[in-house]
């Protein structure tokens, strides 16, 4: 069977099972599953809460970079000790929140960066599914330098801002394609070309997040009007599957509904509601591409699209081709 034709053939609940062919662990023994977060992931707590248990967790680890799939049946608590690396987790399905020494958060399309040198602990509500980034700081590090030219002692520090949702957007992408990829391709690659996806994923990492190097990949710094639009933006990422509330999203913003209007159009973003469809057309070729049994129709209805044919006609402009082709390439060699 082809690499490829595997992938798609792997499935949970309707969820493409990512990494397979990295598995860590995949039992219904709890005590198996204990020793193994613990052995390969670095855990260092793990508690089940009430109902069925039964995990998998998939690792894969390049030379600076570690991706991990993790899905639970039941309710679990995981945490992990400080590290010499930061993480970022981007949810599939589910809820879940974490928690550092700087407070807890639900997790949505994505958190915030966690640093290195700080404790982490996941607490997964039931039927939760997530990809986990790991890289080297140090590795980030030698990478900026080398892009912008800097010879200085100055070391790399991440802003506490939230960061560009289109951005983040287009990393959380990237990064599940490169699950896709090592899974279907990695065994014909060689160190070289890995090399090359590793640092590809680096670079579009520190593109997507503000630190103290921003500005040498930047032409013109953000302004604050800008700023305004990433959070509501940042929050429609995350929300997505909910209706519009403008008063929300002024909320959210601290600003008024009329500024808000203002602000996306001044940041030539059009309007929130364009930019949440756009969000959810980018969520409808991820479920058409990783469904056991969607149809283009309870796709398009699930992601809040009630007219078909505009749907289609949406999507078309967004990806380059309509629905139905990107769920025939999917389910074409099942």
């Amino acid at each position: 069977m082809a690499n490829a034709t595997r992938f798609r053939l792997l499935r949970l609940w309707g969820c493409a099972i990512y990494l397979d062919k990295y598995e860590a662990v995949h039992t219904d023994n709890s005590e198996l599953a204990r020793d193994r977060l613990f052995s390969v992931l670095g855990a260092d707590g793990f508690d089940k809460g009430e109902g069925s248990f039964g995990l998998r967790a998939n690792y894969a680890s390049l030379t600076h970079i570690g991706l991990s799939y993790c899905s639970s049946d039941c309710p679990i608590s995981v945490s992990f000790p400080e590290a010499g690396f930061l993480r970022q987790i981007f949810l599939i399905q589910g809820r879940a929140s974490y928690t550092t020494p700087h407070g807890s958060a639900p997790i949505g399309a994505w958190t915030p960066i966690v640093p290195a040198r700080s404790r982490l602990r996941l607490d997964f509500g039931q039927d939760y599914r997530k990809l986990t980034l790991r890289i080297d700081t140090s590795a980030l590090e030698r990478t900026i330098k080398a892009l912008v030219g800097d010879t200085s002692d100055r070391r790399l520090e991440f802003s506490e801002r939230e960061p560009n949702p289109s951005s983040m957007s287009f990393l959380r992408r990237h990064v599940f394609h490169l699950a896709e990829e090592l899974e279907a391709f990695a065994e014909e690659y060689s160190p070289l070309a890995k090399a090359e996806l590793e640092r590809d994923l680096l670079v579009r990492f520190l593109l997507a997040h503000e630190h103290n190097f921003s500005h040498l990949l930047r032409r013109e710094t953000p302004t604050a009007g800008r700023s305004i639009v990433e959070r509501i933006e940042a929050f429609i990422e995350a929300n997505w599957h909910r209706p519009i509330d403008l008063d929300e999203l002024a909320k959210v913003a601290n600003v008024s509904v009329r500024t808000v209007f203002r602000e996306f159009v001044r940041a030539g973003r059009g309007s929130p509601a364009q930019f949440a469809k756009r969000v959810r057309l980018q969520r409808a070729a991820e479920l058409l591409r990783s469904s056991d049994n969607a149809t283009v129709t309870s796709v398009a209805l699930r992601c809040g699209f009630q007219n078909i044919g505009r749907f289609a006609a949406d999507y078309f402009r967004l990806h380059g081709e309509l629905p139905s082709e990107t769920l025939r390439r999917a389910q074409g060699s099942s």
